[in-house]
């Protein structure tokens, strides 16, 4: 799917996706040089929960959630 890279605010990229709806993306986790006015590809791939247990799994989940991992994404 493509999309259009709308805005950079805070360091988080908003892209318009086609077909509809958006992604909020750390502007860290995008190529260098992406900007507003950026068209983009886009993927999603299912992530191999590996041989984590299911409680290592449900405590990743909730740091996401809570918003802790944008504290542990700069340490």
């Amino acid at each position: 799917m493509r999309g259009f890279v709308d805005r950079v605010a805070e360091g988080i990229a908003v892209i318009l996706l086609e077909g509809g709806g958006r992604a909020y993306v750390p502007l860290s986790a995008l190529p260098h040089g992406l900007d507003a006015g950026s068209l983009v590809d886009v993927t999603f791939a299912q992530a191999d929960a590996g041989a984590g247990s299911v409680e290592a799994l449900a405590e990743w989940i909730e740091r996401l959630r809570s918003g802790d991992h944008e504290h542990r994404h700069h340490e």
